[in-house]
């Protein structure tokens, strides 16, 4: 046993003596290692049993050899940052520390000087040498362009356009003959006999006729709006609305407050002379004449009413009604506002119509109105006023309103009114007594 043990302690100092020599060789074979950066020992991982490492001083800065001989100062990394591991002290079982191998030292730090910053001269040395121009020179002003204006050709005549026409045809295959051209000229007269000239004049006489034929033979009837009372007492003579050929007339039905009245039906005596058109459910009557000289009547039946209108119709006459307002005695379905004051006499009331016509009564004063729109004539002791306000002070003696809101009063003399003007009241002073 003890033979054993002293075999193995012999062969044991054998193989370290081997492996030192080995590594020994080795050791020699590699070139020499730098030398290590001043700041490696602090970067050494301190056994577990040593204790914290103690505080080491900043590392000192690291100067540079550069290729053109010139120096520079490099900061030395932190300490926090961990040193590679070819700067870390090996240690190990057998043979001591091993120093690491040159393969994995850190080469050299080398730093080419910074170069100075392009100037302009040398960019404008390059552009130069490029030939292209400097950008610190003003750029040369170039010349617009050119102006293309594109002008029309020449309108052609109408002989040149012919001639145009006549020459981009293709050409005969059959030759030009003498006869062929004799037998054209014929065609040409026998179908087209007449000139240009001739064609001109023909269509002139054309227009002038047509103009004489469009021309009335007398004066053309004269336009009016008018307005009609109706009395519908017995053996009163109706009255007579004026129609003329190519005129339409429109009839419109009111009440003594000029209130619509619809229409319930209509007849006429001679429908072949004249045409109506009604919408089935207005108080207006469309009356249109067939023939320049005719006359007839027409019956108009009003809502409510139990006695018939009855109008007179005259066509041919030197005034036509473009619009008539008949005012039918009575107060229609449509009326809202009943009239206050007494019904004047059949004389009173044509006077107000001819006021809401527009015509003062005859040997009447035409007097001056200040404040609003309205006229004023005076006849007597009595004064006729023609305005679409309210009158309110003095009460008036009679009143009559049309379809479009025109009121025509009968009042007695006074140099100041009051009106209802847009529900404000407005004083009318009269003047020119």
């Amino acid at each position: 046993m003890a033979n054993l043990l002293r075999m193995a302690t012999c062969f044991g100092l054998m193989m370290l003596g081997v492996v030192h020599s080995s590594v020994a060789q080795q050791s020699s074979d590699l070139p020499p290692a730098s030398p290590e950066p001043a700041y490696a020992a602090s970067q050494i991982s301190p056994s577990p049993s040593a204790g914290p490492p103690p505080a080491s001083p900043p590392p000192p800065n690291v100067t540079a050899t550069t290729s053109s001989s010139s120096t520079q100062s490099i900061p030395a990394p932190p300490s926090n940052i961990p040193a590679p591991v070819s700067q870390v002290e090996n240690t190990s079982r057998i043979g001591g520390p091993t120093p690491p191998p040159a393969s994995l030292s850190p080469p050299p730090i080398t730093f080419s000087p910074p170069s100075a910053p392009p100037t302009v001269g040398d960019f404008n040395a390059w552009l130069q040498t490029n030939n292209s121009t400097p950008k610190s020179m003003p750029p040369t002003k170039q010349p617009p362009p050119p102006r293309i204006v594109y002008q029309g050709h020449k309108p052609l005549t109408y002989e040149e356009s012919q001639q145009v026409m006549l020459e981009s045809a293709p050409p005969s295959r059959i030759p030009m003959t003498p006869d062929s051209a004799i037998a054209f000229n014929m065609m040409l007269q026998q179908n087209m006999p007449l000139s240009p000239q001739q064609i001109v004049q023909l269509r002139q006489q054309i227009d002038m006729s047509q103009r004489a034929a469009a021309v009335a033979p007398v004066v053309p009837p004269k336009p009016v709006s008018s307005t009609l009372m109706i009395n519908l007492a017995p053996g009163t003579t109706p009255p007579a609305v004026r129609l003329a050929q190519g005129y339409v007339s429109s009839l419109v039905f009111v009440d003594s407050t000029g209130s619509p009245w619809p229409i319930a039906a209509f007849d006429i005596g001679n429908p072949k002379a004249v045409t109506i058109q009604w919408d089935g459910k207005s108080n207006i009557l469309l009356l249109q004449s067939i023939l320049p000289y005719t006359d007839g009547d027409i019956v108009i039946r009003l809502v409510g009413l139990p006695t018939p209108v009855t109008l007179e119709l005259v066509s041919g006459q030197r005034v036509v009604d473009y619009r008539v307002d008949v005012h039918v005695p009575g107060i229609g379905p449509n009326t809202k506002d009943l009239p206050i004051g007494s019904t004047l006499p059949d004389s009173a009331n044509q006077l107000l119509l001819g006021i809401l016509d527009g015509i003062p009564p005859p040997g009447s004063k035409t007097m001056r109105v200040i404040g609003a729109d309205a006229q004023a004539f005076s006849m007597g002791e009595k004064m006729y006023l023609r305005t679409r306000l309210t009158l309110l002070s003095p009460g008036w003696i009679g009143t009559m309103v049309s379809p479009d809101g025109m009121h025509a009063y009968e009042l007695p003399k006074t140099s100041s009114i009051l009106v209802s003007k847009y529900g404000e009241p407005a004083e009318l002073r009269i003047e020119g007594w």
